[in-house]
């Protein structure tokens, strides 16, 4: 079946159906995680339905959709480890936060959220996407039509703002 044509609500269903426990199926294999394997469904049949309907790819649903899986499924690891990693890291303190430190820490995140926000717009972009995509610079480039020693730039520069903040927040609440 090739999806050179919108197909109607009802056929994407018959396609969810068909294909839905394979997709598990192939995540679960990969992680050994139900949880990924169930955000991986969620997330190529999210990517799947805009495809279709922006028309972007003209290729049979089958090979899309592994396509797809793998993209989404790495994507969802590297998530994943970042968020191991910052657990582990809080677990490695062995504390409760008290309400004094969740009220920094919450400053912090606001403070932080507002510089990126006030970064200019190619910045922010590039810098979200490398911090909360995890895409590679490369990748990056690609994406908005840059070269990456562009992209290399627009994050140093965001680094270097965020530093200057967090040591000045570090000396003001620490």
């Amino acid at each position: 079946m090739s999806n050179q044509t919108l197909i109607s609500t009802a056929e994407f269903e018959h396609i969810y159906e068909k294909w839905n426990r394979k997709v598990y199926q192939y995540a679960l294999s990969k992680t050994s995680s139900t949880y990924i394997a169930e955000e991986t469904v969620q997330r190529v049949f999210i990517k799947l339905w805009n495809n279709i309907f922006q028309k972007k790819v003209h290729v049979e649903i089958e090979a899309q959709l592994f396509c797809i899986a793998r993209t989404t499924l790495l994507d969802i690891v590297k998530e994943e480890r970042k968020r191991q990693d910052l657990l582990h890291i809080k677990v490695e303190t062995d504390q409760v936060p008290t309400p004094s430190e969740l009220y920094r820490l919450k400053e912090l995140n606001e403070r932080y959220e507002d510089i990126v926000s006030r970064m200019p717009e190619s910045r922010r972009k590039v810098f979200m996407m490398s911090r909360f995509e995890n895409l590679t610079y490369k990748e990056i480039a690609e994406r908005l039509s840059i070269t990456p020693k562009t992209v290399e730039n627009h994050i140093a520069l965001a680094l270097k703002v965020l530093k200057k903040m967090f040591v000045f927040i570090v000396h003001l609440f620490f």
